[in-house]
This record gives structure tokens, sequence and C-alpha cells, in this order.
């Protein structure tokens, strides 16, 4: 073989190693994006479990709700209006297998049977009634059809009839206005019995008083 012929040989030779090693890294590239997007994935359902772990911890009442036939917008419309009508509470979309960890890890097991199919939370950090209240109210006014799958309150997992119950309620600061307004009653009754008993006795010293200097102007 003569030289130019080697060398052509050699070329393609090298034209080969290098698609080959082009090969190789293109392969090896992919494999780490792979391998950086699983990582990541995981990061983000970790994150997400730790996220409903905190809310369910904190909610005093956690409220499962079917979504299903409800547009984007729908949801949208929904969550401000929850928020409007009550602002210590936030509706939450899940996926239902990281629910299901976070309330076991939670130590709240169930919990975890609020999660079927499509489910959104609707969380209430405040009062009992607030979330149940509002929910009621938007449902309602917007003549809208919301199947409740159940409701998680103080350990217990309730059927959903209980988002009734519990909005008939009346609110803790409207007790305690009911309640300041019963013993205000019978103070205000007492005040003003002793009131009148007082102008009584005042009548009768002032017409005692009368007597009296009628009776001196008569002896003078």
């Amino acid at each position: 073989m003569t030289s130019a012929g080697r060398s052509r040989v050699m070329r393609r030779q090298a034209a080969k190693l290098r698609v080959v090693a082009g090969l190789e890294v293109g392969r090896k590239a992919a494999e780490e994006a792979t391998d950086l997007r699983g990582r990541m994935a995981t990061e983000r359902k970790r994150e997400q479990v730790a996220l409903l772990e905190e809310r369910l911890g904190r909610a005093s009442i956690t409220i499962g709700i079917d979504y299903r036939g409800l547009s984007v917008k729908d949801m949208q419309q929904l969550r401000r209006g929850l928020r409007s009508e009550a602002p210590d509470t936030e509706l939450r979309v899940i996926k239902n297998t990281l629910w299901r960890r976070a309330a076991e890890d939670a130590g709240e097991p169930g919990a975890a049977e609020l999660a079927e199919e499509a489910t959104a939370l609707l969380f209430g950090f405040g009062d009992l009634t607030e979330a149940p209240r509002a929910l009621q109210k938007y449902t309602r006014d917007a003549r809208l059809e919301l199947p409740i799958r159940g409701v998680y309150v103080e350990g217990q997992l309730q059927d959903g009839s209980q988002v009734t119950a519990l909005a008939d309620v009346p609110s803790r600061p409207e007790l305690m206005a009911k309640v300041a307004g019963g013993l205000n009653s019978p103070v205000a009754g007492l005040a003003g019995a002793l009131s009148a008993m007082f102008r009584d006795v005042a009548a009768i010293i002032e017409a005692r008083a009368e007597q009296l200097e009628s009776a001196e102007a008569g002896a003078e």
C-alpha cells in the first residue's frame, strides 16, 4: 500500500474514533442529565411532602374536596373566593401519594383517607368553623356543586356532612358576644332597679324636708 493509501485509511479510522468518542460523550451526558433530573424530582417530592406535613400539623381542620369537572379558571376563582371569605385558609391541589406519605410522617394516618382520585384540600388554620362556613357560602353563591370527600378534625376523620354542621355553628367571636350580651342583661336590669330605688329614696327625703319646712313656717 502506498503512503497515500495508508494516509486515507488512517484518516477514516480517526474519523470513526471521533464518532465513537462523540457518541460515548453524548451517552454519558444523557445519563448524567437523566440522573440530575431524577435527583431534582426526588428533592421536589421531599419538599412537597414536608410542606403538606407542616400544613396538616398546623391546621385546625382539613377538608377533602373532589374537584373533578372544575377548570383551571374555576379553581382560581374558588381559591380567591375562599381566601376572601376566610383569609386564614389555604386551598391546595395534591398528589395522593405525597399526601399519604405526609399524613404517615405526621403521625395522622387517618388523614390519608382524604386522598382519593382528584383531590384538593382546604386547610383551615384559625377558628374551626371558618373554613366550612367560607366553603358553604362560596358554593351557595356560585351555585357550585363540590362533593366533599371528608373532614379531618382533632385527629378524627369525619364524613362530608360535617362541613354543613360546622358551618352552622357560631364562631368563637360570635359565641363570646352572645355570652357577653347574656351577662350584660342582668347587670343592666340591676343597675336600672338600683337607679329607680335611689330616685324613690330621694323623693321621700325631699317630701319629708318639705313637711318639716311647712311645720316650721306654721309654728312661726
